[in-house]
């Protein structure tokens, strides 16, 4: 069957992972991976499949092949390290890899899946292993195996019994892993300085240190059926930060779009995404209702009206509300080049506060508008500007038509003198990293200011 009619097949079965593969672009290649593999361009997530390779397929394995390749991203397999696997020697690589695709098979159905295909890949019940340990886990014992002497690697790779895919008991798996034991703790016998004998502990494993004493026999053993070669390195701290505020955004705009439609968010990542929002869930800096109040008045309103698209919940195929925003906020955002990546997200994080107020029409702006949007819950995931800090032009739009909007909210670092002419329905929010030395000289014309509370 053609990839993208599965595709489509994948997003009506999964719908949550389906929001998440269509934000990505998937590209057929036979060049640029053997299988199949995830990637990415700066922030943007690319999915390669090989035709080769997926039309050997059935449309169950393709189907959990490519949530294998999703929960890659959605487990944080691309941030995971944080640097510590800059230096890898090679095995200590794949070594990761497998480890990462341990914790991912986890999660995906193989008893739907070919036989021979599973044969192939990596899966925690052939080594004797409980699942959902996590990535970390899973490479640690690796590591360990690889570093022990043939003879055990041997017998540490000898499969257990399946512990019914998984989610056997626990009285069962820890029979599996009485089994194992020997083969994994076995102490080791040496001369002491003395003459005599000594017992050493096992060796414990050192997961950011690479070593050249990896078995390379044991780690070509280990089997993976996808690509992980075309995953960059993980750059700078700043740009590592960056990519998993992406990755964090993806997946909790992945959760509000699938509960609008009454679905549910898979159960694996339930509990990361309600940490997600409990970290992005900014604290407003101002009581923004009850200052727009002050501009807006009785406009700061909301439109009611019976709409048959929104049905309603107590009678059945009776017309239910529909709510719309009567008020619409100027919001203007400095995007100048003393603006970092940071206060950027800072101010986002303050729009989202904003929301529940208004309708908003983002501009952005250096010394000039570089971009305009109307703001739907999900910023752009790049900084248009860069340049110097000029604040008239935004000043300059809403004064050219005060009916089109209600009130200005301007997010900036400050660091830029304030027109003569700004209007007094304005508020100035300043980034934590921004000018608060002084808080009058925000306030012309009668203008308000926030300071966003600075980081320690």
């Amino acid at each position: 069957m053609d990839f993208e009619k599965i595709c489509m097949m994948f997003t009506m079965q999964e719908p949550y992972y389906g929001i998440l593969l269509s934000s990505m672009e998937r590209i057929p290649t036979t060049t640029h991976t053997q299988t199949m593999c995830v990637s990415r361009s700066g922030n943007v997530f690319k999915l390669y499949y090989n035709t080769n390779f997926t039309n050997t397929l059935d449309v169950d394995t393709t189907l959990e092949a490519i949530k294998h390749e999703l929960l890659h991203i959605a487990l944080n397999h691309f941030t995971i390290w944080n640097g510590e696997d800059k230096n890898d020697d090679e095995e200590t690589h794949i070594i990761r890899n497998i480890a990462a695709d341990l914790e991912v098979n986890c999660y995906i159905n193989k008893s739907k899946m070919q036989k021979d295909f599973v044969d192939n890949i990596c899966t925690v019940d052939k080594y004797g292993w409980k699942p959902f340990e996590g990535t970390r886990e899973y490479f640690s014992r690796l590591y360990q195996m690889a570093q022990q002497p043939q003879p055990q690697q041997a017998n540490a790779q000898q499969p257990q019994q399946p512990c019914n895919g998984g989610q056997g008991g626990q009285a069962q798996n820890q029979q599996q892993q009485n089994q194992q034991q020997p083969s994994n703790t076995q102490q080791q016998v040496s001369q002491s300085p003395s003459g005599g004998q000594s017992q050493q502990q096992p060796q414990q494993p050192q997961p950011t240190k690479p070593s050249s004493n990896l078995s390379k026999e044991f780690v070509k053993s280990l089997k993976s059926f996808d690509d992980h070669s075309k995953w960059p390195d993980t750059g700078t701290k700043e740009e590592q930060e960056m990519l998993q505020q992406v990755i964090d955004d993806m997946l909790v705009f992945a959760a509000e779009e699938v509960e609008k439609g009454c679905g549910s968010v898979p159960g694996e990542l339930a509990g990361r995404i309600k940490l997600i929002r409990e970290k992005k869930k900014p604290k407003p800096v101002a009581d923004w209702k009850r200052y727009f109040r002050r501009y807006l008045g009785n406009e700061f309103t909301e439109f009611i009206r019976k709409s048959k698209k929104r049905p309603s919940r107590r009678f059945p195929d009776a017309a239910g509300n529909r709510h719309r925003k009567k008020s619409r906020i100027l919001v203007g955002i400095d995007t100048s080049g003393s603006v970092s990546m940071r206060e950027y997200r800072e101010f986002f994080g303050q729009i989202r506060t904003l929301t529940p107020v208004a309708d908003f029409h983002v501009i952005e702006c250096d010394t000039m508008i570089q971009y305009e949007y109307d703001f739907t819950g999900k910023p752009n995931d790049n900084l248009h500007g860069g340049g110097g800090t000029n604040f008239q032009p935004v000043i300059d739009e809403f004064n050219k038509d005060k009916k089109k909007y209600d009130a200005l909210v301007y997010f900036t670092d400050g660091y830029a003198s304030i027109p003569k002419d700004t209007p007094k329905d304005t508020i100035w929010v300043i980034s934590s990293n921004g000018d608060q030395s002084e808080r009058k000289r925000y306030q012309v014309n009668g203008a308000s200011v926030a300071f966003i509370p600075k980081k320690d």
